[in-house]
């Protein structure tokens, strides 16, 4: 015993929930170990002792060859007081609120555990809730850490003593299983009528499947909250959900039973199969094939479909030879929070299902499926929810800072503990009950991460949900430029800690002017910026009017260039477009911007005739699905250096536009000519800055580069002139990645000294050089 040693370990990451214990006991014990391990907090706490060359072996097994699903943030190490042990156990959890790390996401169920749903002898066959370490609910279930089954909503589920006995049993693969259970222990659905009154059925998941064949709509509730469901090849059932869910336009997401199934209404790269298939099954944006397998009703005038597969023993239920693609989609009426409460969901979907099949496990946190897009083999989050949220990124601050986001697509950003930890997406802070939820989630996130953030971040415009509400938390704040965030943010995400140029080009976010920016060449780093060149500002009409009806940024820009308005814009009411006409000459309820989101608006009205939108970037996105690749043509354009720096003019480009018009070339040259036009007066105006300013990163960010071609034809441009070029992958592209780069701006103002007190928002408002991102509040020392 003497040649015995002793180690305390502690592993912090993501680290609970994917069978580390488990692992680590079978690793000791392989090693001959003796000892614990535990949860501890949201880290994972190891005692071992034996011989050194086994200590050895052990920890680089931990280190090399950890769980599937784990990830290790980082390992130490330290001599423990010599302790005799007779075995290796794993103890009960402790809690240690100083150190609570990262929380596991929801992962899809596994193929272990669907070969037990298959198999007819297995006491598991065909139940819905099956799950191993490996697989199933983590963070919808959590309560609090440690995560231990008392702290899931399944610790009203007692185990029976088959469950209890694969719980305890170290060789099998749902030891320590914290959501382990079966058709004697566990949750079970129940099939109920559009008033949720019980219907009597033998099998409701058979049932289900009977009425999606005869055209219902059936709301589903599943991992993180309800989905509205119907089969994806009966347009009329389509229709009727349209009309029900009041969503006439947007397209909906379709599950698929197996890959080759996608294969037949997509197409599908190597790099797009693997994320299909992979353990968080997000629904991923696809080329479409050009058959008409599914109704177009689907995703009307888009060459894309949002695909996603199984990712719950129910919903492979759900398929079968009759029934190949399905339509889930979010359970809420448009624009409002994806009911989770049965409670809620009765109330609010009673009038859009047919039917809801409910099972009696609560969740705790709300959470939409993920929406992503594969650029190359580059994976792009442009929808953070279930399977990759809660996020945890690297950001090394000592400052305990919480972000708030904007208005549109809501999330939040905790710093703690040198990481970034990011939530879903909470939607639009546009309703009372995606408000509510938007408090909560801070409140939830905040407690299991045992938070206490010191400072808050928020979006310079003092009217934003996201922005009032910070104003009641009493800590000291820091205002950050939305244009700003969305460049620091890159550069976060990226761990770059110099100084760039960042491109960014979204639909809206306040300036330190005052006006609407979205069209902006920045230099700066993560603290600081300055703007030095933009999109020609314009004068538009109507503020949120102008974004829901496109028409109105056409009249807008025909106006400034003296054009014949009623020529370009037949489709809208004459009486109309002359009082818009008035309200410009006497600019009543105007604003400048330099918007790239608008122009591409405006581009999209005047091709497309598209004068009303029934959801965000319609347009534009209609805009990009009509773009015919193999042109390569492009219009002519300007760049001026002004003392306000570089400016992209936009006459000589819309005037290329109205050419074509004119002469009646298809709408998809026009469009092909206008996104490579702008794609390639991006590379010439970033070689300018780079002239000026030498500098040669670049950081690309905002919601209209989630615009595929124009972000690969921009990448490509830059690339090509020797730029090294940074754009968000983890993070999303849109405002959904703005609370990070608040965060990661408000740490490198705190960390650079420039916390300056302010008490009003008229710092922003100056003209001339653009500035520091400055705070509102009291002074950062503690």
């Amino acid at each position: 015993m003497s040649n015995f040693l002793s180690y305390l370990i502690h592993i912090r990451g993501i680290v609970q929930g994917v069978g580390m214990r488990p692992y680590i006991y079978k690793t000791a014990k392989a090693f001959r170990l003796t000892g614990f391990v535990k949860n501890k907090g949201s880290s994972v706490e190891i005692v071992i002792s034996g011989e050194q060359w086994a200590i050895d072996g052990f920890l680089y097994e931990l280190t090399s060859n950890p769980p599937p699903n784990a990830t290790i943030y980082d390992i130490s190490v330290t001599p423990h007081t010599k302790a005799h042990f007779r075995d290796f156990k794993i103890l009960h959890s402790s809690q240690n609120q100083q150190m609570q790390d990262s929380i596991l996401p929801d992962l899809a169920v596994c193929e272990e555990c669907m070969e037990d749903i298959r198999n007819r002898q297995d006491r598991r066959f065909e139940y819905a809730f099956t799950n191993c370490t490996n697989c199933g609910p983590r963070y919808s279930i959590l309560k609090d850490l440690p995560y231990d089954r008392e702290n899931t909503s399944m610790h009203c589920f007692s185990m029976c003593p088959q469950c209890r006995e694969e719980y305890k049993n170290p060789q099998d693969r749902r030891f320590h299983a914290q959501p382990n259970c079966c058709p004697v222990c566990g949750p079970k659905y129940s099939l109920g009528n559009c008033m949720g009154e019980p219907m009597e059925c033998e099998s409701p998941v058979e049932k289900t499947k009977q009425l999606l064949k005869e055209g219902k709509i059936i709301a589903i509730k599943g991992i993180g909250g309800y989905h509205l469901v119907c089969n994806a090849q009966d347009e009329a059932a389509i229709a009727t959900l349209r009309t029900r869910k009041k969503r006439p336009h947007k397209p909906f997401a379709i599950m698929a039973a197996v890959v080759e199934d996608v294969l037949e209404i997509c197409t599908v790269s190597p790099k797009e199969k693997e994320t299909l298939a992979n353990n968080q099954r997000p629904i991923v944006l696809l080329n479409k094939k050009g058959n008409a397998l599914l109704p177009e009703i689907i995703a009307p005038r888009l060459h894309q479909y949002g695909v996603m597969l199984p990712y719950t023993p129910l919903h492979y239920f759900l398929f079968e030879d009759s029934l190949k693609y399905l339509i889930m989609t979010s359970g809420n009426i448009s624009g409002m929070s994806i009911c989770y409460k049965d409670e809620d969901a009765l109330t609010q979907l009673s009038e859009v299902a047919d039917y809801f099949l409910i099972h009696n496990r609560e969740i705790m946190t709300p959470i939409d499926d993920s929406v992503i897009r594969v650029l190359g083999e580059d994976v792009l989050i442009s929808r953070c929810g279930r399977g990759y949220a809660p996020m945890s990124l690297p950001l090394d601050t000592p400052f305990e800072i919480l972000a708030l986001g904007g208005n549109q697509k809501a999330s939040v950003c905790f710093l703690h503990h040198k990481r970034a930890h990011i939530s879903q997406y909470l939607g639009e802070l546009n309703f009372l009950d995606a408000c509510n939820e938007y408090i909560s989630v801070i409140n939830r996130l905040g407690c299991l991460l045992n938070a206490n953030p010191k400072f808050f971040a928020h979006d310079l415009h003092p009217n934003f949900f996201s922005t009032q509400y910070g104003k009641t938390l009493g800590k000291k704040s820091i205002a950050v430029q939305h244009h700003h965030a969305h460049m620091a943010g890159c550069m976060a995400e990226h761990e770059f800690c110099g100084v760039g140029i960042g491109i960014i080009f979204d639909g809206t976010g306040m300036g330190t002017d005052g006006t609407i920016w979205g069209g902006e060449f920045l230099v700066g780093s993560r603290g600081e910026f300055k703007r030095v060149g933009h999109l020609e500002c314009v004068t538009l009409q109507g503020a949120d009017s102008a974004i829901e009806a496109p028409w109105k940024c056409a009249l807008s820009y025909l106006h400034t260039m003296n054009e014949n308005i009623e020529l370009y814009l037949p489709n809208i009411d004459k009486q109309q477009l002359q009082v818009i006409k008035k309200a410009l000459q006497n600019n009543v309820n105007c604003y400048q911007s330099s918007s790239m989101g608008r122009f591409f608006d405006c581009v999209a009205a005047l091709t497309l005739h598209r004068s009303q939108i029934s959801y965000e970037a319609q347009a534009a996105i209609e805009l990009e699905s009509m773009v015919d690749a193999a042109i390569t043509e492009e219009y002519d354009f300007s760049i001026s250096e002004t003392e306000g720096g570089f400016i992209l003019r936009y006459q000589s480009i819309l005037k290329g536009v109205l050419e074509d018009l004119k002469n009646q070339q298809p709408v998809s040259v026009i469009s092909a000519k206008f996104h490579n036009t702008i794609s390639r007066a991006t590379v010439v105006c970033a070689c300018h800055i780079r002239e000026k300013f030498n500098l040669n990163s670049i950081f690309l960010s905002g919601g209209v580069f989630e615009n595929s071609y124009l972000l690969k034809n921009i990448v490509f441009g830059l690339t090509r002139s020797d730029f090294q070029v940074f754009y968000n992958r983890k993070v999303p592209l849109n405002d959904g990645g703005l609370c990070f780069g608040q965060g990661a701006a408000a740490a490198s103002i705190l960390e650079g000294g420039a916390y300056v007190p302010s008490n009003s928002y008229e710092d922003y408002f100056r003209t001339g050089q653009l500035c520091l991102c400055r705070n509102h509040g009291n002074s950062a020392k503690n």
